[in-house]
């Protein structure tokens, strides 16, 4: 049976010639940047909302890297004149590199998937159900060549 000085035991023998824990030189941990492994390579992001149920063309809404309200109200990014919509919904943000949706408060709520969510990363074709208006989620990240 080894004792806290042996070093490891491969099979029945002693490997006394193997590192140990207490010999390594890792004492902490780092934070490595994102682009210690990609690079710094141009990544075109595209997403968008495609609006699908309510008439025979598919409407598709381009998601810039800001905000969109959804809802009934004039003052909204996506409008929706439909009596189940809130007049201001939820909101589309884009948020640490990745889209998130939120129910601002909404009578009828808002569904990804199929399931109520307050708050929900959003990863491509989710399906969004907002008061009964179906949306399809379609993100591209594409690599750009440089």
């Amino acid at each position: 049976m080894p004792t806290d000085t042996d070093k490891s035991v491969k099979g029945d023998k002693l490997d006394k010639d193997a590192p140990s824990d207490k010999d390594s030189d890792f004492k902490s941990t780092t934070k490595l940047d994102r682009s210690t492994f990609v690079g710094e390579g141009p990544i075109k992001l595209r997403a968008c909302l495609q609006i699908i149920g309510f008439s025979e063309e598919k409407e598709v809404v381009e998601l810039g890297q800001g905000e969109a309200v959804i809802g009934r109200m004039a003052g909204c990014t996506i409008r929706l004149s439909f009596t189940n919509v809130s007049r201001r919904h939820a909101r589309v943000i884009f948020r640490n590199e990745e889209y998130h949706i939120e129910d601002l408060g909404s009578t009828n709520g808002t569904y990804v998937n199929g399931i109520r969510v307050a708050k929900c990363a959003l990863r491509n074709n989710d399906q969004i159900d907002v008061g009964g208006v179906k949306m399809l989620f379609i993100e591209e990240r594409i690599l750009e060549k440089t």
